[in-house]
């Protein structure tokens, strides 16, 4: 009987200590972000004691009284594979390199089997230090052509290009859903705090989009973990909203800077594509204004950029196949904003625009090895005058300027480039990268302001 007691007693005990758990992002061929601490955390029972280890580093810590735990590692070389060991748990085949999260909507969920050349790159995708991580599925699977033919194209691309030019490991966090809005990834909290953005909001209902829906599912079970940065395109679903979309994107970001803590992670934002039939006159559609709101948070939110795509669309789908350049142009905007590599990471961007003697003379950044246009001539320039009308114009190239003309605008006040849903545009740098959609002015009209 005493016996029988005792192994009660053991059981009782061991009961109350429940098995240290983990999220499922710190699992089997995951990668740690390289070359900063990075945490990793947990649950257990309230005052057990964790430990951590992973080459040769090993670190304790207590379950507080909510049973969570953390312990931050000490920043690591790339490399790998080594094994994670937490508690009585062994997490094999880690790799240290670079972590990045792709988020957004349908044109990020866009999967590689239906990319240009997907089928074809995925067959011959041996890549055994690319490894993508499905917020959705709760997995992560080494790059191989049985398993990345449905991930999404662009961050293939963009791990691909980043795992061949860094020559390091990368991973990839994939959150988007086909469809949503941007606030949905809100933290409900930011609601509560930022009235402002609230109100805007509340004013703009979408129907089946409630605020914050896709927060708890995909974005809260990775907060925290140790990235390089987020890649994001997302637009579509808000193209009715610039005004709003101009307030509301920051905030998020700034949101979940706050709760990974770890400062400004790095932020890349896609423009929206071209899209629709083309017009044989100047037509703006509000795809304008969002694709001016994306440009200036790129060049106002701190470790920040822009991949332009507005060379890339088809008239009548807004899920065009080519996303091999996406992926391809992120990386390089990573390559040069966030690597520091001394590259150029970004097509040509308006600076400024002067108008004397019937002409517009503008300037740009970016300007790289130089400004061209495919086939000799540029198009998608455009002038206006007081009236605030608008015609197709001539332009012409002279040093890293683009002089603007049009007879039928004597004395223009305003040039705009790329300014309409599907533009006829090819202005670009030498280095391949194209130029922003721009307007000089800040003419108010339908298509600039929020509403349907």
């Amino acid at each position: 009987m005493r016996i029988s007691i005792v192994a009660l007693a053991v059981l009782l005990v061991s009961a109350a200590h429940a098995e240290v758990s983990l999220p499922a992002v710190f699992s089997d061929h995951m990668v740690l972000q390289a070359d900063q601490a990075v945490p990793v955390f947990g649950a257990a029972s309230a005052g057990e004691t964790v430990n951590v280890s992973i080459n040769g580093q090993k670190k304790t810590a207590t379950a507080g009284a909510d049973g969570k735990w953390s312990v931050k590692l000490d920043a690591m070389k790339p490399g790998g594979p080594y094994e994670l060991v937490v508690g009585s748990r062994t997490i094999k085949d880690v790799l240290v390199g670079e972590v990045w999260v792709a988020g957004g909507q349908s044109n990020m969920k866009y999967p590689l089997n239906r990319a240009t050349t997907g089928p074809a790159d995925a067959a011959k995708a041996e890549y055994p230090q690319f490894r993508f991580f499905s917020v959705e599925r709760g997995q992560w699977s080494a790059c191989t052509p049985q398993a990345c033919p449905r991930w999404s194209a662009v961050a293939f691309y963009f791990a691909v290009h980043l795992n061949e030019k860094l020559k390091r490991p990368v991973g990839i966090l994939e959150n988007a859903v086909s469809g949503a809005v941007a606030q949905t990834f809100a933290n409900p909290k930011l609601f509560e705090e930022n009235k402002e953005v609230a109100e805007l909001i509340k004013q703009h209902k979408i129907e089946d989009q409630q605020p914050s829906m896709h927060y708890k599912t995909l974005v809260e079970p990775i907060v925290g973990y140790g990235i390089k940065g987020w890649i994001w395109y997302q637009g579509e679903g808000n193209r009715d909203f610039p005004v709003t979309y101009a307030k509301l994107l920051p905030a998020i970001v700034a949101d979940w800077r706050k709760s990974w803590g770890q400062g400004d992670f790095a932020f890349l934002i896609v423009q929206l594509a071209n899209w629709g039939q083309h017009k044989p006159e100047p037509w703006e559609g509000k795809d304008c204004a969002l694709r001016e709101a994306q440009l200036k948070i790129s060049q106002t939110m701190a470790n920040s950029a822009l991949a332009v795509t507005i060379d890339l669309g088809i008239p009548n789908d807004v899920h065009y196949p080519n996303k091999k350049p996406v992926g391809e142009r992120l990386a390089v905007a990573a390559r040069g904003a966030v690597y520091g590599e001394k590259i150029e990471s970004s097509g040509p961007l308006f600076a400024s625009a002067s108008f004397d003697g019937g002409k517009a003379t503008v300037s740009f950044t970016h300007v790289g090895a130089g400004l061209t246009a495919e086939g000799g001539t540029i198009k998608g320039f455009l002038l206006g005058g007081a009236d605030k009308k608008f015609v197709h114009a001539d332009a012409k190239i002279e040093g890293d300027k683009v002089v603007v003309t049009s007879a039928q605008v004597p004395a223009p006040v305003s040039v705009r480039y790329g300014w309409e849903r599907n533009p006829e545009c090819n202005l670009a740098n030498k280095d391949g990268l194209p130029a922003s959609p721009f307007r000089s002015d800040d003419f108010k009209n339908y298509w600039t302001t929020d509403g349907d």
